[in-house]
């Protein structure tokens, strides 16, 4: 049976972190969907301080729920939008355990129980998250930094450690749902299928396009001499253009597409624009 979850999101506005609700809430649904649970309703509240914990709108709202409603899970980002302190923390998994309710955190994957909660905190357990430790940074997917550009769809920033346990500012992998997507758009316009009908397909299924909009034409079809859109990206295939240079690098890890289906729908642009090309000379010459 399917488990019920609650979602909780806090905003910061302090220095050390700067995780929006809007992208909490997309790797909240993200991992809900990839578990099989069932979403139920979110709560958040603004960044105001520990000492209140327990007295902010959206926690009292999500405790009023419980007391209301059957609940499995109640699921957070990371623990530090959850709360920043170790004693406010363990308070808390302690009261939903008493209600058998699992406390989870969708970064790192994983259900927070007595025992593992203290490897997410710093040593001094009174404290906050401080700025440097590696606890307390929050995952480069949530960092709305203005040193971090757009990724392209099908990408997102991880919380990858390095060999000291340090996050890797700015580290990207392959987003494995939307991976799927861009392949399935390749797919569909290699085999023939125009990208307005691709775009009203994804919008009529419920696909998040780009940054959660819809799929427009353009978004898909893009400008191949600029090398935008979805079909004309050579990220999909792993190439990486660093600052400075013409050439190009390639990452195996960061391949969506095989060179196999990138040369079929390069083959069928080639295709259309000789058509497009033929059409406007007839044009012109019966003008």
């Amino acid at each position: 049976m399917t488990k019920n979850v609650l979602f909780y999101a806090r905003h910061s506005a302090g220095d050390h972190v700067h995780a929006c609700l809007e992208t909490q809430l997309y790797y909240g649904h993200r991992f809900i969907k990839e578990n099989g649970w069932t979403f139920v309703k979110s709560y958040a509240d603004e960044d105001i301080g520990e000492v209140v914990f327990m007295a902010q709108p959206g926690v009292r709202k999500l405790f009023a729920h419980i007391e209301r409603v059957t609940v499995d899970i109640v699921l957070c980002h990371t623990l530090d939008r959850l709360c920043s302190r170790f004693d406010i923390a363990s308070r808390l998994l302690s009261e939903l355990a008493h209600k058998g309710i699992e406390l989870w955190a969708a970064d790192p994957c994983e259900r927070i129980t007595a025992r593992n909660l203290c490897d997410h905190y710093i040593d001094d357990r009174s404290k906050m998250f401080a700025m440097g430790s590696h606890i307390a940074h929050v995952p480069d997917d949530l960092r709305e930094d203005e040193h971090l550009v757009s990724l392209p769809f099908g990408y997102r920033y991880a919380g990858a450690c390095n060999a000291d346990g340090q996050r890797i500012f700015g580290f990207k992998v392959v987003d494995p749902l939307a991976a799927d997507v861009v392949r399935r758009i390749f797919r569909m316009y290699a085999e023939g299928m125009a990208p307005t009908k691709i775009a009203a397909l994804l919008n009529a299924e419920g696909v998040a396009g780009p940054r959660g909009s819809i799929w427009r034409e353009a978004t898909i079809r893009g400008n191949r001499a600029r090398g935008t859109g979805i079909l004309n990206n050579p990220v999909y295939i792993g190439a990486c253009k660093q600052a400075g240079r013409d050439d190009y690098d390639y990452a195996l890890a960061l391949r969506i597409v095989s060179d196999e289906l990138w040369n079929r729908v390069k083959d069928r642009q080639d295709v259309a624009a000789e058509r497009a090309a033929g059409l406007a000379e007839r044009r012109k010459q019966q003008s």
